[in-house]
């Protein structure tokens, strides 16, 4: 049998420079790995949360398939072994020679940074604005500035400079970071080590790279307790707060397929890998809802970074993509050295924190059936600020209506007990019934006495109740005008 040889550093390009990471520096949040170790302050930590952006980088990753797109992501919470064959953008790298660039010209010009602290952040994130917009021809708005400065918090400056600043950008003076940095030279590089596994060691820590999914679930069947790692957007807050601690980790970014997102009439498939910003795109004219729940999910850099399978099976009681796809009858596909399986999300949550998954399997993809003629549908988020918060209650409702009846009911909530949950006792008193503000109110009352939820910082426990009987009012208004176009479509 042929022995593998396995490479014991990452490749990672920053600012032009290629860089050999092995041991211990491999497993660093990526934000102290560039500031201590490559000695580039501009790159700040404040939250170690992902929450404030002053932390914000740019990074692209070669695959098989070609470079992705530059997105910022947060380097406080994203360890450095989630780079191999990253090309990654710092405040220090967005000047040009000696010269600043159009983005930083602009936030001098029109005053948009006082301390320092969160401006580097602003910077990268108003550069993938600029890269985006250049490369589409794109007009920059002030909503679509607000939109790319959703994830970086101002402390002192206040925004209306920084949006000055962004809404007053020239594209023509805008040099494309993927024409600066993305070059053949980087690519050839890269691309002579990318079929290559990785496995590196340090003290007590183990990472585990395989490059196919054989390797990856004889990995995971050898040792059950290995940790798989995808955008650690919620792993990297544990770590950072001293919550966790990983030993033994497994990734499977380097497996062919586990970043894709497809559709076909059956429906749409989600791999392991693929971001909550692909998933989000992938939806935007086939599921708008869906996108529009996504569009305020979080950041645009947790979304560049975190996964929408991680969200899934981290298993939050208000995890917000959790109610939708519960909903919408979606299952996960499962795989290990013994075979596969598809678990239905009603049935994978079975108490806090307690799944119907063996521990040798590996979770490879989401499968999302399509929503078939005659059904709406409505996701409802509900937290303190429209963007970039935790949800205090979350809500979904899937039906089927015919002749103003309500022929198939779905009704999903999370932040209301120890898991998201389906509401099965809902479902039958409304399947039958009229599609009317009544059955809604009855139902929305039905599932205010069922539900157990806590009071916390969020939200207290009668806030709860009473937010799940207003739901359902919402939902009924919102679909009403739905529904009545549906009928005068069918009978003008």
């Amino acid at each position: 049998m042929t022995q593998i040889t396995k490479r014991n550093h990452l490749i990672v390009n920053v600012n032009g420079e290629n860089i050999h990471v092995s041991g211990e520096a491999a497993f660093q949040p990526l934000a102290q790995f560039l500031r201590n170790t490559l000695n580039k302050p501009g790159t700040k930590v404040v939250c170690a949360e992902g929450d404030c952006g002053a932390c914000s980088v740019v990074t692209s990753t070669l695959r098989s398939d070609g470079w992705t797109p530059l997105r910022t992501i947060n380097s406080c919470i994203a360890p450095v072994y989630l780079f191999d064959h990253s090309c990654i953008i710092t405040v220090e790298g967005m000047k040009h020679a000696e010269s600043l660039s159009e983005v930083q010209n602009k936030m001098r010009e029109f005053h948009g940074g006082q301390c320092g602290f969160c401006t580097p952040g602003m910077v990268c994130s108003m550069a993938q604005l600029a890269e985006d917009c250049k490369a589409d021809g794109a007009e920059i708005t002030e909503k679509k500035a607000r939109n790319y400065l959703t994830g970086n918090l101002c402390r002192c400056t206040g925004y209306e400079p920084i949006l000055k600043a962004a809404t007053n950008l020239d594209l023509n003076k805008w040099e494309l970071l993927s024409k600066r940095y993305l070059t053949s030279e980087v690519t050839a590089k890269f691309q002579s080590h990318l079929s290559e596994p990785l496995e590196i060691l340090s003290e007590n820590k183990k990472l585990s790279i395989p490059t196919t999914l054989s390797e990856a679930l004889q990995i995971k069947a050898a040792n059950p307790a290995v940790r798989l790692v995808a955008g650690a957007t919620d792993l990297g807050v544990l770590i950072n707060k001293a919550k966790t601690s990983l030993h033994e980790i497994l990734v499977l970014s380097k497996i062919p397929g586990v970043h894709a997102v497809s559709g076909s009439a059956a429906g749409m498939l989600i791999g392991a890998m693929a971001s909550l910003t692909d998933v989000e795109n992938f939806v935007k004219s086939a599921h708008p809802e869906l996108k529009r729940l996504l569009h305020i999910f979080a950041s645009p850099q947790i979304k560049n970074q975190g996964t929408l399978l991680g969200n899934i099976l981290n298993g939050s009681p208000i995890g917000d993509s959790i109610p939708p796809l519960m909903a919408l009858d979606a299952e996960i596909q499962f795989q290990s050295v013994r075979g596969t399986r598809s678990v239905k999300l009603k049935d994978y949550y079975k108490a806090y924190k307690v799944f119907d998954k063996a521990d040798d399997e590996v979770a490879t993809g989401l499968f999302v059936p399509a929503l078939k003629s005659g059904f709406v549908h409505r996701y409802f988020k509900v937290s303190l600020r429209k963007d970039l918060d935790i949800s205090a209650v979350t809500f979904a409702a899937v039906m089927k209506i015919e002749n103003k009846t309500i022929s198939e009911a779905r009704v999903c909530m999370g932040g209301v007990g120890p898991t998201v949950v389906r509401m099965p006792q809902v479902e039958a008193l409304m399947n039958g019934q009229s599609f009317s503000e009544n059955t809604f109110a009855t139902a929305g009352a039905l599932a205010s006495s069922l539900i157990k939820p806590l009071s916390d910082l969020r939200a207290s426990s009668e806030y709860r109740h009473l937010v799940t009987e207003n739901l359902f009012k919402k939902c009924f208004h919102e679909l009403d005008a739905e529904v009545l176009s549906a009928l005068e479509a069918v009978c003008p």
